[in-house]
């Protein structure tokens, strides 16, 4: 049994790059992705076959010049914005999926254009930040993959490591910071229930 994840939200279709290079740009409203880029989403989140919905959403590190409107206002990264994916998760399409218990989970978060949004000069790489980050935005899992400067899984493995004990240390010390891991958790363990609960 496995979690049906449809990628990559709220839509990648306008891209004009791919993430191994930079963070793609897409020129394009909320009310314009609501027509097109997010129809498949809204379709997976809603419809009437418990089957045929999907388990979660792979948010992509797409920012939107125009999003609320203003043609000259560009948006963080999706999967770093929380203002915007608050305002995406309460669509009347997608807030009842939500409310459900539909998991949320970033799109690597290692990858160059990661990287490069966070540090253009690629000399560093702050993986504490932008794992508080993309959790803060609104997303129940993470996938810290690439997550280093370069392929040593030395690296790897001691920037995972110190991003756990990150937030093991804001979950025991920041009471906000807790209710937003255990909301996340509670999601997460819902859907194991859904998967596995009678085996």
């Amino acid at each position: 049994r496995v979690a049906v994840v449809p990628g990559h939200f709220p839509g990648r279709g306008a891209a004009d790059r791919p993430l191994s290079e930079e963070v793609s740009t897409v020129q394009k409203s909320l009310e314009q992705l609501k027509q097109i880029e997010l129809a498949p989403f809204f379709d997976v989140a809603s419809g009437d076959d418990p089957l045929a919905q999907a388990d979660g959403l792979l948010v992509s590190h797409i920012r939107y010049r125009g999003f609320q409107g203003n043609i000259y206002a560009t948006t963080k990264p999706i999967s770093f914005d929380p203002q915007a994916m608050q305002q995406l998760m309460a669509l009347p399409e997608l807030a009842p999926w939500r409310a459900a218990g539909g998991v949320t989970v970033a799109d690597e978060l290692g990858v160059r254009a990661v990287r490069r949004f966070y540090n253009p000069t690629e000399q560093e790489f702050n993986g504490l930040r932008i794992a508080r980050e993309a959790f803060l935005a609104g997303n129940d899992l993470l996938l810290l993959s690439h997550f280093a400067l370069d392929d040593d899984w030395g690296d790897h493995f001691t920037n995972i490591n110190e991003t756990l004990i990150f937030f093991e240390e804001r979950y025991t010390t920041d009471a906000t910071f807790q209710a937003l891991v255990d909301q996340a958790v509670l999601r997460i363990l819902r859907l194991k229930l859904r998967l596995y609960g009678d085996s």
